[in-house]
């Protein structure tokens, strides 16, 4: 078993790596690049409110580092317009950026390698879990729960994110460990370790604080809501660390307006049926994953997997209850159980779609996989000689589904997890395929760097970036000067238009034009723009 896990970990080390440019640079990884490199949106804004014809290098020179900017410029761009994000892994990127480069290639290697750290973490958690606290004899739990992760489709997606969400994986696996270590131990110096990897953990993102509460939780239920001394150990450890971390919730709650009105589009309502549809569907996405594009993929393939998935989830939690010590079973319910309800439970009651959005379950994905790990182990060592051989089957299929998906997505160039700009690669081609095109748009600013990595520079672009960040977005209507068309160009095309009604009735009222629609897909991405012939 042992090797056989060795080869899955090799096998998803190099699922990590390869391909690391192929698929869409995308919106929110756009925002990486320039926070890390000290820019802020204004910025972008004002500069190409006051431009004519420029090009993609043009954006682009806002996607990577300048010897004038450093650190300090990163932490200033966060705070002042993405304060919801805390600065740890984007102060990481500025180093980086800074001593290998910023293409996306480089940006992308970032994740992959802070991503790695989970294997060693998983391990030490997993032994913490099952093997101190005796409900596993030996190590087999962790072996199986790294082949989990190296072939997960999930966990390789984001491990290629240029976003902090591989390294808050291993802040969670780490910081649940370490917790694991002082409840065990109970020393000062095990409750100093916790409180730094919960710190780490915040710095990395914000929802550390549900996984601070499962952890929380977890103390008071196993003391039974006394005030024993290690609930009062872990007390002190949760205050140093909240401590540790007040200078930027300082920040946020200085910005709190402003965090409201940036991250308002989670509150956009969405059908109670569609929730649970999608709860499902990205439980399934931790084990098989064909979705390119947003949807089921293949039905006949997808829905049984996905049911096998949720049946597998839900008897290894059983199992998990029913023959592990609560020491074991609580921490794994709790962590899987708060950080979910938290969501679903604001979108049930409050109404809109953060619990649809896979990145935001981290903590929870990660308790499944520990419970499937462990469901896993104990029946390929000990279920009779009749069942075993069925066990194995059920490992096998898991593992093979994972690596048939991984295999997927190492190949293609869009992905669900980048479905916001999924059609770059489509609207670069028609481009390409014009002698002499101009391009205007007045797209949002992560609509136009994320079309900036694939624009060839030759071809003219006419934009006015609109703000998703900034704290003065400006006028909603059509800037005017952005209707004055230059002349000379083969085709004009119109890209992301904020209003796309509005603009074909200025052109049409101001220049004689129109604008034709050209299908990429079921979004209103690109437009001909057309003069009417007398």
């Amino acid at each position: 078993m042992r090797l056989i896990i060795i080869l899955l970990l090799a096998l998803g080390i190099c699922f990590r790596f390869v391909n690391l440019d192929h698929k869409v640079y995308w919106f929110d990884e756009t925002f990486t690049s320039l926070r890390s490199a000290g820019y802020t949106e204004a910025e972008i804004v004002q500069h190409f409110a006051q431009t004519s014809v420029v090009n993609a290098v043009d954006l682009q020179q806002y996607q990577q580092p300048d010897r004038s900017r450093g650190i300090r410029d990163t932490l200033y761009s966060l705070a002042i317009e993405d304060t919801q994000h805390p600065p740890l892994y984007y102060v990481l990127a500025n180093v980086w950026m800074r001593s290998i480069g910023s293409s996306v290639s480089a940006m992308r290697l970032l994740s992959v390698l802070l991503s790695l750290l989970v294997f060693p973490c998983a391990y030490w958690l997993c032994w913490e879990l099952f093997v101190a606290r005796g409900a596993f004899p030996f190590h087999l739990p962790a072996w199986i729960m790294i082949g989990l992760l190296a072939i997960s489709p999930f966990q390789v997606l984001y491990a290629q994110e240029s976003r902090q969400y591989g390294l808050w994986s291993v802040t969670t696996l780490l910081a649940t460990a370490a917790l694991l270590r002082a409840v065990r131990l109970n020393r000062w110096a095990d409750w100093g370790i916790y409180a730094l990897t919960l710190t780490i953990g915040c710095y990395t993102f914000l929802f550390t604080g549900l996984v601070a509460i499962a952890h929380g939780s977890y103390i008071l239920m196993l003391a039974k809501f006394r005030p024993t001394k290690t609930a009062m150990a872990y007390l002190i450890a949760s205050l140093i660390g909240i401590a540790a971390f007040s200078p930027w919730m300082g920040s946020l709650a200085a910005n709190l307006s402003h965090v409201q009105t940036v991250t308002s589009w989670t509150g956009n309502d969405l059908a109670k049926s569609e929730l649970l549809r999608n709860w499902i569907r990205i439980l399934g996405r931790l084990f098989f994953d064909q979705d390119s594009e947003g949807n089921d993929g293949n039905l006949w393939i997808d829905r049984p997997i996905k049911l096998g998935s949720f049946v597998l989830v839900i008897g290894a939690f059983y199992w998990l209850c029913r023959r592990t010590p609560k020491s074991v079973w609580l921490l794994m319910i709790t962590l899987a159980g708060i950080p979910f309800l938290a969501l679903a439970l604001a979108d049930l009651i409050l109404g809109g779609l953060r619990s649809t959005y896979p990145r935001y379950f981290i903590p929870t994905l990660l308790a499944v996989q520990l419970a499937v790990a462990y469901l896993l182990s104990v029946n390929l060592v000990n279920a009779s000689s009749r069942f075993q051989p069925y066990w194995r089957g059920i490992a096998a299929i898991v593992f093979g589904v994972g690596i048939c998906s991984c295999i997927l997505i190492s190949q293609s160039q869009v992905w669900w997890i980048k479905i916001h700009n999924t059609e770059n690669p489509a609207v670069v081609q028609v481009l390409q395929h014009t002698a002499h095109p101009l391009l205007i748009s007045d797209a949002k600013t992560g609509d136009l760097l994320s079309l900036s990595h694939s624009l060839p520079p030759t071809i003219d672009l006419v934009i006015r970036p609109r703000c998703s960040t900034c704290h003065h977005a400006g006028s909603r209507g059509i800037d005017p000067s952005i209707l004055q068309i230059p002349e000379g160009y083969e085709e004009v095309f119109l890209y992301h238009p904020r209003a796309s009604k509005e603009w074909r009735r200025s052109l049409a009222q101001m220049q004689n034009y129109r604008a034709e629609l050209i299908s990429l897909n079921q979004d209103k991405v690109l437009w001909r723009i057309v003069r009417n012939l007398d």
